[in-house]
């Protein structure tokens, strides 16, 4: 299954865009460990339903497809925020959206630890609709700290 995730993502140049390969790659050899056999067999998780799941319009995450466990989620989240540099996530989505490179570090820079979290679990565990998250509203702080040139005391 590992391969298959490799493969789908490494394809996919809207994930290229904003991950790097080793990025890819440690999640791609991660992902499934968090799931015991037994366990895969139950959500019905292999190879094909992951590459069908993943090929469908939008961004593919887990729990969209998936009925997975709080601990499940919170598990897919540690590897990722252990394989992923997020941070660089968050400038990369926004220079692709247009800002500044020294506004995005400046807005990155000032997202809290458990923003990322937020932004992991939208990437990867269950979209909410939101462009970073549970996580939009600091990203909006840190933008219009950053933008007044202010630092956001939101971080923690």
């Amino acid at each position: 299954m590992a391969d298959t995730f490799a493969k789908l993502v490494l394809e996919d140049e809207l994930v290229t865009a904003f991950m790097t390969r080793e990025e890819i790659t440690c999640l791609a050899e991660g992902a499934f460990t968090v799931f015991t056999d037994e366990r895969l067999g139950e959500l019905g998780l292999n190879s094909e339903s992951f590459a069908e799941a993943y090929q469908q319009p939008g961004l593919f995450v887990f729990g969209d497809w998936f009925d997975l466990s709080d601990r499940e989620a919170f598990d897919l989240e540690n590897l990722s925020l252990g394989c992923v540099d997020w941070r660089n996530f968050v400038v990369n989505v926004l220079v692709a959206e247009g800002e500044p490179m020294e506004l995005a570090e400046c807005i990155a820079s000032q997202i809290s630890v458990e923003g990322l979290r937020d932004v992991v679990r939208d990437a990867m565990v269950v979209d909410t609709g939101e462009g970073f998250g549970e996580a939009q509203d600091e990203v909006a702080s840190a933008l219009a700290a950053c933008y007044l040139n202010e630092p956001s005391t939101s971080v923690s």
